[in-house]
């Protein structure tokens, strides 16, 4: 009997460490998505003028976005991916993808030209899969034709602003 005991002492700390674990996931996305700005600590990032481009980096929250900037990003989407998707099992579902770009997870990297407006964006999502931490980054060709153009290199940039946050 005593043996039993053993076991589920065992099985009911075993739950607990994993509850545990998860809680400390959990936690650390919650503050990821409670930050106001996570380019904040990267200033150096919030502003690209190379090769001819010259631009401003934003991090907004999908829900803050302004209508015409979110739907700006919806139709940029679908010009460059609507046929791709079409293609891949998936397809393309108008509705499930306007969910998605307003979701209340949805974070977006714009970037904006002073005179021209925003000529690209990415988009982005602070999430738990499997028991981690994840980022998900949708960089689905979502570059306005003058950004993508000519090896600008400003959605390269963004990526490595992500990949030095991380370190």
């Amino acid at each position: 009997m005593g043996r039993k005991s053993s076991k589920a002492k065992e099985k009911k700390q075993k739950r607990l460490e994993e509850r545990a674990a998860m809680d400390a996931v959990c936690a650390k996305v919650e503050a990821a998505n409670k930050l106001e700005d996570p380019l904040e600590a990267f200033p150096v990032f919030k502003k690209y003028d190379r090769n001819g481009l010259d631009v401003a980096i934003e991090c907004r929250r999908g829900a803050g976005l302004e209508p015409a900037t979110l739907e700006w990003a919806f139709e940029l989407t679908k010009s460059n991916m609507q046929t791709l998707y079409e293609q891949s099992e998936w397809g393309w579902k108008e509705r499930e993808k306007r969910e998605e770009l307003a979701d209340d997870r949805a974070w977006y990297l714009i970037a904006r030209d002073a005179a021209a407006g925003p000529v690209a964006f990415s988009h982005f999502r602070f999430d738990v899969e499997c028991g981690d931490e994840v980022l998900y980054w949708w960089v689905e060709k979502s570059g306005a034709e003058r950004a993508q153009n000519g090896g600008k290199g400003a959605g390269n940039g963004a990526k490595r602003a992500w990949e030095w946050g991380e370190k």
